[in-house]
């Protein structure tokens, strides 16, 4: 009997393949209702929802992801969002913004850059030929609307795709998502998350 040879296939799909993720959301109205959500039920800024609430105001398979622990806490972000302000005057202004971060980082340090306060190690990324500290990529909205439309304008609608390209921590994981996604997407099957 012949030893069977096993070799590579490069058309065999992976066991635990990267796929894409996203959080899709209008970032003003996910504040408001984040801010009502903890002032109704006595929980501080630190706290947030539980997933299915959270759905209600966001999109996408992102959230629970992260919410779960199934990916990797540190990943590499990209944001493409639009800026609606206006200024006291009655001036309005839209802006697109995108940027893509190829350093690893958790979601609330890409938002936020690193909590220093808190002893966080300051984070550096490459802008541009140079290492700068990265302070969030909000800061980087503001700053930019402000560079561009100048002083006075305030935010007032800002719809947002934020992605991150991973693969499940294992096989478990993965199983766990789709549960999740079947129960929180209302098409549950009876099965517990």
């Amino acid at each position: 009997m012949k030893k069977r040879n096993k070799k590579y296939n490069p058309n065999k799909p992976a066991i635990n393949p990267v796929r894409k993720f996203q959080l899709i959301g209008e970032a003003q109205e996910e504040n408001r209702m984040l801010e009502l959500w903890q002032l109704m039920n006595g929980k501080t800024e630190n706290d947030a929802p539980e997933i299915g609430r959270l759905l209600k105001f966001t999109k996408g398979d992102l959230v629970i992801a992260m919410r779960k622990n199934l990916i990797d806490e540190q990943q590499s972000f990209h944001i493409a969002c639009e800026i609606h302000a206006k200024h006291p005057d009655g001036t309005a202004i839209k802006l697109d913004y995108e940027i893509a971060i190829p350093e690893r980082m958790t979601y609330s340090q890409f938002l936020g850059g690193a909590d220093v306060e808190n002893g966080e190690d300051p984070i550096y990324v490459m802008d541009k030929g140079i290492k700068t500290r990265w302070e969030g990529v909000n800061k980087l909205m503001d700053a930019y609307l402000h560079e561009i439309a100048g002083p006075g304008f305030k935010i007032i609608k800002q719809p947002y795709v934020v992605t991150c390209f991973s693969a499940f921590r294992n096989q478990e994981c993965l199983r766990k998502f789709k549960c999740v996604q079947l129960v929180t997407l209302g098409n549950g099957l009876g099965v517990a998350a």
